[in-house]
């Protein structure tokens, strides 16, 4: 589950009115500065990401910041998701 939509999820939970406690909090925050990809640079390295993947190599362990990127950022994990099965099907296409 990505941070964002767990972040999401929490305020619909049976628990919605609970407060994070400070641990939770600075442990989100450490995380988040952790993250040190915006969407640009993700969107730029996506290809190549991709293709690792592809070639059922351990994308997370090579590019571990384009991973972590992706666990938190909806919008770019659809953007890779849309091209790795573009990837997938081309690879699966008959040549001519």
């Amino acid at each position: 589950m990505r941070l964002k939509d767990w972040l999401t999820q929490l305020g619909r939970g049976k628990h919605a009115d609970a407060e994070l406690s400070d641990a939770t909090i600075a442990g989100l925050i450490r995380y988040l500065e952790n993250c040190e990809m915006d969407c640009d640079q993700v969107f730029d390295a996506l290809d190549q990401y991709a293709e690792i993947e592809i070639h059922k190599e351990d994308a997370a362990r090579l590019m571990p910041l384009v991973h972590d990127h992706l666990e938190t950022c909806t919008d770019c994990c659809d953007e890779y998701e849309a091209l790795l099965e573009a990837l997938i099907k081309a690879s699966e296409a008959p040549e001519a």
